[in-house]
């Protein structure tokens, strides 16, 4: 897991927790693209060769192959049309698992209101504790008048240890005080949201790690079902040369031989040619019937047929330039 050790040696960096976890997120969303992105592209390639295989395919049924099917009828040759077993398809397997990436926030904002109300609580608790010792009744939304707010500030300024006390002292013994435990609040959100973040982005990035290699292994899986239609089209390409000759032959015999009732009336070199023909005509149907996939793998079928369909066409290359 070389990206762990990248992000571990990144961890021992002295930077705050949350400028790491926000390079963890960063590094999170660049290797879920990068992946979705070559998976993307993987799929159009298919999606092209899907194509492709679809054309050759009507058109060898609909032309090469439907004409060799007449003109073996005509010679009384019967030609029975292979059968698949499994319904064709040609499917990727599920390759969206919806992760998804959030952005984190420092917390900033949501600690300063906190300290705003922790400020304006240490205050207010300053000025409760000190009129209940003062004797000053406080009635909100009622100020106290200004004799009332003297003897207030003058206990939290020095009164409540036994002096004379400090009306001004005693708001600066407030706005300090709160300030501190404002400070001290702003700070201990940050730390708990901060590791927060820091969790959240570890977590996230094991995640898309492991989402990564899951995509991964589907792309190479459809590269092997890619390469695999590719062979397939290019095979077709092939099969359709061969059969329009074998079409131009039959041709040629049932011109000079005429339409026989019964096929074995035709010389043996032309039973040779129409047997070569349905040959011929099976291995290309079978190619384009048979599944491709398999429950979003290549269908080992398919791949039986291609193998054997390619050893046929080597067996006529070698007898046309034997």
């Amino acid at each position: 897991m070389e990206n762990n050790i990248v992000m571990e040696n990144k961890i021992v960096n002295p930077i705050r927790k949350n400028e790491q976890a926000k390079e963890l997120i960063k590094n999170s969303a660049k290797l879920i693209s990068q992946a979705d992105s070559e998976v993307e592209a993987t799929k159009e390639s298919i999606a092209k060769d899907v194509s492709r295989f679809e054309e050759i395919k009507n058109s060898l049924l609909s032309t090469t192959i439907i004409q060799g099917q007449i003109l073996l009828e005509k010679a009384s040759f019967v030609y029975i049309k292979p059968e698949s077993d499994e319904p064709f398809e040609i499917s990727l397997g599920n390759t969206n698992d919806n992760i998804k990436v959030n952005n984190i926030s420092g917390g900033g904002f949501t600690a300063f209101i906190l300290a705003i109300f922790a400020m304006l609580a240490t205050a207010v608790a300053w000025i409760f504790v000190a009129s209940t010792k003062v004797g000053v009744i406080i009635e909100p939304p009622a100020i106290p008048d200004n004799a009332s707010i003297d003897k207030i500030m003058s206990w939290i300024g020095g009164g409540m240890t036994g002096g004379d006390g400090n009306p001004l002292f005693g708001m600066i013994t407030i706005g300090l005080t709160a300030l501190i435990i404002g400070v001290i609040v702003y700070k201990f959100y940050v730390s708990i949201k901060e590791n927060k973040n820091f969790k959240v982005a570890n977590n996230t990035f094991e995640k898309s790690q492991l989402y990564v290699d899951r995509q991964k292994e589907s792309k190479t899986e459809m590269e092997k079902i890619d390469e695999h239609i590719k062979k397939v089209v290019s095979l077709l390409e092939d099969y359709r040369v061969l059969l329009d000759e074998q079409n131009a032959k039959l041709q040629r015999i049932i011109h000079v031989e005429g339409e026989l009732e019964d096929n074995s009336q035709y010389h043996q070199s032309s039973l040779q040619e129409m047997q070569e023909s349905e040959r011929l005509m099976e291995k290309a149907e079978e190619l384009m019937i048979i599944p491709i996939t398999k429950n979003g793998k290549i269908n080992e079928n398919s791949i039986n047929s291609l193998n054997e369909a390619i050893t046929v066409y080597d067996y006529y290359l070698s007898k046309i330039y034997s």
